[in-house]
C-alpha cells in the first residue's frame, strides 16, 4: 500500500525533504509564538492559568509566522502539495505551542481534562483554533494569490509539471484541451 497521491511530497522532494521542512517549520513557528509573547507581553502569559487574549496574540503571530514559511515552500515546491499547505501548518500549529507551554510550565491536566468534557460547548476553545488558524491560512491564501495571479497560464501549467508528481497532476489538476 503506498502514499495516498495527496501525500506525496512535490516532484524531486523526498521524505526526507518533507521531515526538514516541518522541523524548519516547528523552529519558525517557535519563534513566532514565543517571540510575540516576548516582544508584546513576557513569555510567562503564556503559563496555563494566565490571560486567554496575550495567548491568542502569541497563537496568531506562531499562525502567521508558520503558514508564512510554508506559503514561500509551497511556491518553491518543497514539501507536499497538500502537507506543505495544510497538513504540516496544522499538525505544527497543534504541537508546538503546546510543547513549549508544557515544557516551560509543566503539563495542564485540569485543563486537558476540561475541554475533552466541554469540546462542543467550549465556545474558547473555538475561538482559540480561530486565532491559530485564519490568520496564517489567510496569509497563506494571499501570498498564493498574489504569487499566482503575476503568472500567465503558461507559466503556471510548466509549475505544475515540474513540482506536482504525475499521480498527483491526473487525480487532482484538471487537464485543459491546450494541454493535450
Amino acid at each position: 500500500m503506498g502514499t495516498p497521491s495527496g501525500l506525496e511530497p512535490f516532484r524531486d522532494q523526498s521524505v526526507t525533504d518533507q521531515i526538514g521542512l516541518a522541523i524548519v517549520g516547528a523552529l519558525v513557528c517557535l519563534v513566532g509564538y514565543v517571540g510575540a509573547a516576548a516582544l508584546l507581553y513576557d513569555v510567562t502569559v503564556l503559563d496555563h492559568g494566565g490571560p486567554e487574549t496575550p495567548r491568542r496574540v502569541a497563537g496568531a503571530a506562531a499562525s502567521l509566522a508558520c503558514w508564512g514559511l510554508y506559503s514561500l515552500a509551497f511556491i518553491r515546491g518543497r514539501g507536499g502539495p497538500v502537507t506543505t499547505p495544510i497538513v504540516s501548518p496544522l499538525a505544527t500549529l497543534a504541537v508546538v505551542p503546546l510543547a513549549f507551554r508544557w515544557l516551560r510550565f509543566g503539563p495542564a491536566w485540569s485543563a486537558v481534562r476540561d475541554r475533552i468534557a466541554w469540546v462542543f460547548f467550549d465556545v474558547g476553545l473555538f475561538v482559540d483554533v480561530g486565532a491559530f488558524v485564519l490568520p496564517g491560512l489567510s496569509l497563506f491564501l494571499a501570498v498564493v494569490t498574489l504569487w499566482a495571479s503575476r503568472l500567465d497560464e503558461a507559466a503556471i501549467r510548466e509549475w505544475q509539471r515540474h513540482h506536482l508528481p504525475d499521480e498527483f497532476r491526473e487525480a487532482f489538476v484538471a487537464e485543459t484541451d491546450l494541454d493535450r
